[in-house]
C-alpha cells in the first residue's frame, strides 16, 4: 500500500465519523486531518522514509487514535444535543430495554415451561433459541448503543418471523396442539414486540442538530 492510499483510507475513515455533525465543524476536523496528513508525508519522505514504512506509520496512527475520535465525536454530540432532548432519548432507551425484556423473557419461560410450536418437547421450539441468540450477539456487538440495539431488535424481529415461516413449511399449524391462529398470533405478538423495541432504540440515537 503506498502513503497516498493510507492517507485516502484515514481520509475515509474521517469523513465516516464525521457524517452528520453539523457541517462546519465535520469541514474544520476532515481539513485539520487532511493537512496533517499532508504534512506527515512530506516529512516522513524527507528524511529519507520508505514509503511501505511511511503507509504503515499512517495506518498505525489512525488506529491509535479511533478511542480518541470516539470521544471527539461523543463530546460533540452532548454539546449539540439540547437537555430536554437528552432526556427523551434517555427515557426512549429504557423503554426499549424494558419492551425487550417484556418479549424475551416469557419467550424464554414459554421454551421451558410449555412449549410454543407443537406438542411440549416440540424440538421446533429451538428455533426461538436461535430467536434470543440473534439479539444477545447482536447487544453485544452493539456494546449496548442505541443505534446498535435498534439494528439488533430489528434483527431479532425479522428471526421470529423467519420462525414463524419455518413452521408453517414444516406443517407445525397441523399439529393438534398448535392451530394457525396460535401460530400466527404467538410470532406476531413476539415480532411485533421486538420491532417496537427496535424502534424505541432509534428514538434513542442521539441525532445532533445542525445550526
Amino acid at each position: 500500500m503506498t502513503p497516498e492510499r493510507a492517507a485516502a483510507l484515514v481520509g475515509r475513515w474521517v469523513r465516516f465519523y464525521t457524517r452528520d455533525l453539523p457541517t462546519p465543524i465535520a469541514e474544520r476536523r476532515i481539513a485539520e486531518l487532511d493537512a496533517d496528513l499532508h504534512d506527515h508525508l512530506a516529512h516522513e519522505r524527507a528524511t529519507g522514509t520508505g514509503d511501505s514504512r511511511i503507509a504503515l506509520g499512517v495506518l498505525s496512527r489512525m488506529l491509535r487514535g479511533l478511542p480518541a475520535d470516539y470521544s471527539w465525536r461523543s463530546h460533540l454530540f452532548q454539546i449539540h444535543l439540547p437537555e430536554n432532548v437528552m432526556k427523551k432519548q434517555k427515557t426512549a432507551y429504557r423503554s426499549a430495554v424494558v419492551v425487550a425484556l417484556f418479549a424475551a423473557l416469557p419467550l424464554l419461560w414459554g421454551l421451558g415451561a410449555v412449549g410454543l410450536i407443537g406438542v411440549e418437547g416440540d424440538r421446533a421450539d429451538l428455533m426461538y433459541l436461535g430467536v434470543l441468540a440473534v439479539g444477545v450477539v447482536g447487544a453485544l456487538a452493539a456494546r449496548f448503543r442505541p443505534a446498535g440495539m435498534s439494528r439488533a431488535l430489528l434483527a431479532t424481529a425479522a428471526a421470529t418471523a423467519v420462525v414463524a415461516v419455518i413452521a408453517f413449511a414444516l406443517g407445525k399449524h397441523h399439529s393438534p396442539a398448535t392451530s394457525v391462529l396460535e401460530l400466527l398470533g404467538l410470532n406476531a405478538f413476539f415480532t411485533t414486540l421486538f420491532a417496537a423495541s427496535a424502534y424505541l432504540f432509534h428514538q434513542a440515537t442521539p441525532h445532533p442538530t445542525h445550526p
